[in-house]
């Protein structure tokens, strides 16, 4: 098995989701629906996240992964990837899990930037690395995000943000090696009342130059008026991420202090 990207599962090291400056000032619990489609699999997966605010506006602790997954590939695809499940279609129950610690260094302010780093601890939680689903393996990853928001309230965009992130992954892979990577993303945030439009590139690259260089563009739109917010996004792959996305989900802010973050 190549334990990349392009020849695992779309969940087993897919590239993180951009992480926005701004550091929660709640309790949250999200849960989302994934449809992967295109180049001989075809996934439907739940996921969910919660973040567990230790110091609000501060410190926000948070876990995230794969509840359950059914796939189905071609036996083109099986093969390539050197699956052991015959049928090439499988339903597993968790997968791969993700632990992190978001710290807030500085808050916006009229001439200066949100910045906040994270810590990521990638477990080994599944059982289902015969598949090509998800690597079974442990890992880490450091990334910093800065953001900055300009706000005209009497504006149609009330509200432009641009969010950057910059970081470093690690994961073990099936040879007693690790793939180290350099992570990064860029994105643009519209906002008007209570609708935002969020467009970003992302993507990391690993050393091995075996699939392991996937960039993906996203596409989001979030619903939020009080502690229920709903989003649906779009993903397409440009590099080493076979796989196209369509997630609807929706999130719960636990004990709101502040509905406008």
């Amino acid at each position: 098995m190549t334990y990349t990207a392009a020849f695992f599962g779309p969940n087993a090291m897919p590239v993180f989701e951009t992480l926005d400056a701004r550091t929660l000032k709640t309790h949250r619990i999200d849960v989302a629906s994934d449809v992967f489609w295109g180049f001989g699999d075809q996934t439907q997966s739940i996921s969910a996240q919660i973040n567990y605010m230790l110091w609000p506006g501060r410190v926000v602790v948070s876990g995230w992964g794969t509840l359950v997954e059914h796939y189905k590939t071609t036996m083109a695809i099986r093969d390539i990837r050197a699956s052991t499940v015959e049928s090439g279609e499988q339903t597993f129950i968790i997968g791969d899990l993700y632990l992190s610690t978001q710290v807030r260094i500085v808050e916006e302010a009229k001439y200066r930037p949100d910045l906040k780093i994270e810590w990521v601890l990638k477990t080994a939680s599944s059982n289902t690395s015969a598949g090509a689903r998800n690597f079974d393996t442990p890992g880490y990853a450091l990334r910093g995000a800065v953001g900055k928001s300009w706000i005209r309230p009497q504006a149609f965009v009330q509200e432009l943000r641009l969010v950057g992130n910059v970081g470093f992954l690690s994961y073990q892979l099936n040879n007693h090696q690790q793939n180290d990577a350099s992570t990064g993303a860029l994105q643009v945030q519209l906002r008007r009342n209570h609708l935002t439009w969020s467009n970003e590139a992302a993507g990391y690259y690993g050393w091995t130059d075996k699939g392991d260089r996937p960039m993906v563009l996203r596409s989001k739109l979030t619903y939020g008026n009080g502690p229920l917010k709903y989003y649906v996004q779009y993903q397409h792959a440009l590099h080493d991420y076979p796989f196209r996305r369509v997630q609807a989900g929706v999130g719960f802010d636990l004990y709101p202090k502040n509905k406008d973050r």
